[in-house]
């Protein structure tokens, strides 16, 4: 067998040197890639942000029908005579008024659209293929912080933005360069 080397002993003060020095590194590195990252969300906002916009509402429209819907039936289920009491006089005061102003009371109905309460399908999304090119255009954009072997002297490895071509919509490179 052969011998074997102990690995050196970490002081305190190197350790504390180390974790300043690879915080920093952090530091430079999120500065640098911050509008690289911003605009990544700008993308991912434009292109998705519509859909979702949409869901959220349709989802929401679906459950206040079905909570309206749920509370005339436990009104019905509860006291079915109140209930029966109260649509009749609904009923009885539309009459009235249509034939006041002379007036069928059923054209005041609503009638809902059919895609009122439609969420979006895989057709109104974006192609998840050209999200994740744009995904790959960006993150090749990124800076790299680094730390030398004891872990002081953190440098900045800039990206080049000058590559960042192809993408939906232009960036000044003035942003992005050191």
């Amino acid at each position: 067998m052969g011998s074997q080397k102990t690995p050196d002993v970490v002081h305190p003060g190197e350790a504390a040197q180390a974790a300043m020095g690879t915080a920093a590194a952090g530091e430079m590195m999120s500065v640098a890639n911050q509008p690289v990252d911003q605009y990544g969300n700008l993308i991912n906002t434009i292109s998705l942000g519509p859909a979702a916009m949409q869901a959220q509402q349709a989802l929401a429209g679906r459950a206040a029908k079905q909570g309206a819907q749920q509370q005339m039936d436990i009104q019905s289920s509860v006291d079915p005579q109140a209930y029966a009491q109260r649509q009749m006089r609904m009923n009885a005061a539309n009459a009235r008024l249509g034939k006041l102003y002379g007036v069928n009371p059923t054209a005041f109905a609503y009638n809902t659209p059919s895609n009122t309460y439609a969420v979006p399908g895989s057709q109104d999304l974006p192609d998840p293929v050209a999200l994740a090119r744009n995904a790959q255009s960006l993150s090749g954009m990124l800076s790299v912080g680094a730390v030398n072997k004891s872990g002081t002297q953190p440098v900045l490895h800039p990206s080049d933005a000058s590559a960042m071509t192809g993408l939906p919509y232009a960036i000044p490179t003035s942003y992005l360069t050191q």
